[in-house]
């Protein structure tokens, strides 16, 4: 379900929630089910699991990411990144630049990572995926959970906030990047690279490495229609 770099439950000075090891158990039932409240009605699921994009794939930058959450409540190092935002902004307001070329290079670049585990641009199916895997938040130093949800009619990102409100509430929960299971067409098993990584591949001939992490990820891969392993080719490699 979901990783064990947890620490004393809790809020911290910004009110992130904190969990300990023994309390993980509470900790991953509560945000898979906070999850599981944004299934579409009618829709039977099949699995859920905590998920990111692959450690080895290559990042999208940062425009190319979407923007989730917009609800949250902004914790202190959230506020502290505004003045950076706008000093940028002014600068690239001017007719000449001199940072026009350093904003392209460093922050609309696509951060490249060895053995490159994608295929197909970034607005092919399993780009939208791979965007959909590293959002933008109010809180970039408290990144949303991510769980990805199959369904009998589809595959879906669900965001989880865990930073908290004024009054103690749970933060809100947004459903992201979906498409139809059916152009869904297989997914691989990559725990011969690093255990939890799976190859997702699309109709359009599309795949990206994603990983799940956590206890219980072996049984992702069977709510999907078609299961390969490492030793078995890529299907249909455009």
């Amino acid at each position: 379900m979901y990783g064990r770099e947890c620490c004393e439950r809790g809020k911290d000075n910004e009110g992130r929630l904190r969990v300990s090891r023994t309390n993980q158990a509470d900790y991953v039932r509560d945000t898979v089910e906070r999850a599981r409240a944004l299934v579409p009605t009618g829709e039977v699921l099949r699995a859920d699991h905590g998920v990111k994009l692959a450690e080895r794939a290559p990042s999208p930058g940062k425009f190319r990411r979407p923007r989730v959450l917009r609800s949250e409540r902004r914790t202190l190092g959230g506020w502290l990144l505004i003045p950076v935002y706008w000093l940028l902004r002014l600068f690239t307001a001017t007719s000449w630049n001199p940072l026009e070329w350093l904003v392209e290079a460093f922050m609309e670049r696509d951060k490249k990572r060895p053995g490159k585990p994608f295929h197909g641009g970034w607005n092919s199916m399993a780009g939208h995926l791979a965007r959909g895997l590293v959002p933008r938040t109010n809180n970039p130093a408290n990144p949303a959970t991510m769980v990805m949800q199959v369904t009998d009619r589809r595959l879906q990102i669900v965001y989880v906030s865990h930073v908290r409100s004024f009054t103690g509430n749970p933060g809100p929960v947004e459903a992201g990047w979906a498409t139809d299971m059916r152009n869904v067409t297989w997914i691989r098993d990559r725990s011969d690279v690093v255990g939890g990584d799976h190859e997702i591949g699309f109709v359009d001939g599309s795949w990206c490495t994603v990983h799940f992490w956590g206890e219980g990820w072996s049984r992702m891969s069977e709510a999907f229609p078609f299961r390969l392993s490492h030793l078995d080719p890529i299907p249909n490699l455009r």
